[in-house]
């Protein structure tokens, strides 16, 4: 399975390593970004694996993984067609992956609950709300583990990435139909910075919802202005009108950059325009 974004090709499959498996990644040019992240059946969150080479895959729980592999958004889609033309999985097990059935109205409400705690994570925790949610209890991530930050986590962003990988940054709800500006420094990452737009429910609503360091244009003096619901004459404008009234941000800072560890935030610079 695949599919693309302003900021990475994804390709993603489940793979069921009870007998051992591997992930083969072809090579790709110098400078270039690509990732595979592993995602344990109980939503722990594996160091990511970049570049080439082949990988072995195991888990603590179950017998399946689900892997996801993303590739720089830079590449043509033919390109990157080629690229996981090459990608291949051996895996010695065969049993297909079945999930529990669950109540689904019972579910929904879950994990709607779940979400309305981040706003309360977010005004305690602030820059570090995201700290802990993505996790593996094999490693060291796993000293920032919490049974709260672990549950909102798998209902806001399943499938995040450890910290030494992104960095996330999440605000609160913006006005949908007030004009909001970001200003900012490079953020130096190591691969790239991206920047995606919900609504009050965080879902995305329209097809371009996001934009990266590898689609936005810089300014003269090297930094970074990024628009939010100010027309389409506005620096690397994002739409934000939708049906809820109110819209939020996700930043990612991927393969974070010395200055991202050190604190530097881009939320902050998001500033109302009149």
């Amino acid at each position: 399975m695949d599919y693309s974004c302003s900021f990475a090709y994804y390709s993603m499959a489940v793979i069921n390593v009870s007998e051992g498996a591997t992930v083969t990644l072809p090579e790709i040019p110098e400078g270039k970004y690509m990732s595979m992240e592993v995602i344990t059946e109980d939503h722990r969150i594996q160091a990511m694996q970049y570049g080439s080479g082949t990988f072995d895959l195991s888990t603590h729980t179950g017998d399946h993984v689900y892997i996801i592999v993303r590739t720089d958004a830079t590449f043509t889609e033919a390109e990157v067609r080629e690229i996981q033309d090459k990608m291949s999985i051996e895996a010695k097990a065969t049993a297909e992956f079945t999930a529990p059935q669950v109540q689904e109205v019972a579910f929904d409400k879950v994990e709607k609950d779940l979400k309305t705690q981040m706003p309360v994570i977010l005004k305690r925790d602030g820059a570090q709300a995201t700290f802990g949610m993505f996790t593996d209890p094999d490693d060291e991530s796993k000293e920032l583990f919490t049974k709260e930050k672990y549950a909102v986590g798998a209902a806001i962003g399943w499938g995040g990435a450890q910290l030494q990988d992104n960095v996330y940054e999440v605000s609160g709800n913006f006005p949908a139909d007030t004009c909001h500006q970001a200003t900012f420094e490079d953020p130096e990452n190591q691969a790239f910075w991206s920047v995606t737009v919900y609504n009050k429910q965080g879902f995305m609503f329209a097809d371009v919802a996001n934009v990266s360091s590898n689609t936005a244009t810089k300014n003269a003096d090297g930094t970074y202005t990024v628009s939010f619901g100010c027309g389409d004459d506005a620096p690397n404008n994002i739409e934000t009108k939708n049906d809820s009234s109110m819209f939020n941000l996700a930043f990612r800072h991927y393969i974070p950059s010395q200055k991202i560890r050190d604190g530097f935030r881009v939320l902050p610079y998001v500033k109302a325009v009149k």
